[in-house]
């Protein structure tokens, strides 16, 4: 499994995979705005790995809030109507290009938009396929967002849940096959 899914994978006897929410506001910033910026060289890969064995320290009270405004755009992004369609075209350029995503790290959205922005090599893929890297992260995020809090109902009835886009919620019902399909897709080993 790669590291492009930002919240915990499980496994599900229909799809194989699928997200769950970890019920903490703090996880579901940190790795959903963090796990979608782009890596491209090894250095980039061995220096998140020495990262990852270090525990990270606990946020601030101002990171905190900063994660809950992240959440709460993320929540509210409005996909567009052809998102799954064209963010698994994407999504299968950018592995074909071998641009990989890192593990996930605790950047806001502004952070994590400006780290993909500074991939050597993404910026026309992203055109192709209509996104800019603002579009891309912020959709990512929102649709993982949407799709694990859809799939928890621990998460939903906990209180603690972003308020979700309703018209991505419909989109992503009215879609099973392709949120599925895009699902795989992001969960796919770089070529």
């Amino acid at each position: 499994m790669s590291d492009w899914t930002y919240l915990r994978a499980s496994s599900s006897k229909r799809t194989g995979t699928r997200l769950r929410l970890t019920g903490s506001l703090l996880v579901a910033v940190g790795l959903c705005a963090g796990a979608l910026a782009l890596r491209t060289t090894p250095a980039l890969a061995q220096e998140t790995q020495s990262q990852a064995a270090t525990p990270p320290a606990q946020p601030s009270a101002a990171e905190m809030a900063a994660m809950r405004r992240d959440v709460e755009t993320a929540a509210r992004y409005p996909l567009p109507k052809d998102f799954i369609p064209r963010m698994y075209a994407t999504v299968q350029s950018l592995r074909a290009n071998g641009l990989q995503p890192p593990p996930p790290d605790r950047l806001s959205l502004d952070a994590t938009i400006a780290r993909v922005s500074a991939v050597p090599g993404i910026q026309p893929v992203l055109s192709a396929h209509g996104f800019t890297p603002r579009d891309f992260v912020l959709g990512l995020t929102a649709f993982g967002m949407t799709v694990a809090i859809m799939s928890n109902q621990e998460a939903q009835a906990s209180g603690q849940a972003p308020k979700l886009n309703p018209a991505n919620v419909a989109m992503i019902r009215a879609n099973p096959e392709g949120t599925q399909a895009l699902m795989q897709e992001m969960n796919s080993q770089p070529q």
